[in-house]
């Protein structure tokens, strides 16, 4: 396992029966949750990851089969190979985090998540932005980090100065981010289509 391909392919193999009633986003959100967790009962990862009882089940099934999960009687925790495929996604993406009291873009309830060395493939972010709202979201923008500073290509160079408000420095120590890397900030009704969506954004560059 080396990174979100590998695990994405491990559920998205088809089996005999009707279609799945979870996405890429799904299950790549209930992954990245049980990888900052030491354990977490199954009823909750369902709730955290936005899915259904019997969504969830098949998702880890499918992760137990693959052995990158065990599941005991604390809870669900990743297995050795699972710990080491999340290190290696979080080497280029990192779980969505809640940002409270956040004005940066469209949306009620909003989350971010940082894409690492992407901000090279940012033209104007609107196709990031359109993943996230063909999800659910309301909207998503997405930010490059240029020397020290937040951008948006093509209208701001300095997006704190330009905007001022507490989330900026949430981001930093958040995500301590780097010249080049892209951080999406997505919006929605709820925290768990906020952070689905952000995702969903995020894939378009990876």
């Amino acid at each position: 396992m080396t990174g979100v391909n590998d695990v994405l392919r491990v559920v998205e193999r088809r089996e005999q029966g009707p279609s799945p009633g979870f996405t890429r986003e799904h299950t790549l959100l209930a992954f990245l949750t049980l990888g900052a967790s030491k354990s977490v009962g199954r009823q909750t990862l369902a709730a955290e990851s936005g899915l259904g009882e019997g969504s969830m089940r098949t998702i880890l099934k499918k992760f137990r089969r693959a052995r990158l999960i065990e599941i005991g009687s604390a809870g669900i925790r990743l297995a050795d190979a699972g710990v080491r495929a999340n290190q290696a996604i979080l080497k280029s993406l990192t779980l969505p985090v809640v940002l409270h009291g956040s004005t940066l873009t469209l949306g009620k309830k909003q989350a971010g998540t940082l894409v690492r060395s992407a901000g090279g493939s940012i033209s104007s972010g609107i196709q990031q932005r359109d993943a996230a709202i063909r999800f659910g979201a309301d909207g998503a923008t997405t930010y490059v980090y240029r020397g020290d500073k937040f951008t948006v290509p093509g209208e701001s160079s300095d997006c704190e100065k330009d905007f001022p408000g507490k989330t900026w420095s949430t981001l930093r120590g958040e995500f301590g981010p780097r010249s080049g890397d892209a951080i999406i900030v997505c919006g929605a009704r709820d925290e768990t289509t906020a952070k689905l969506g952000a995702l969903s954004a995020a894939l378009t560059l990876l």
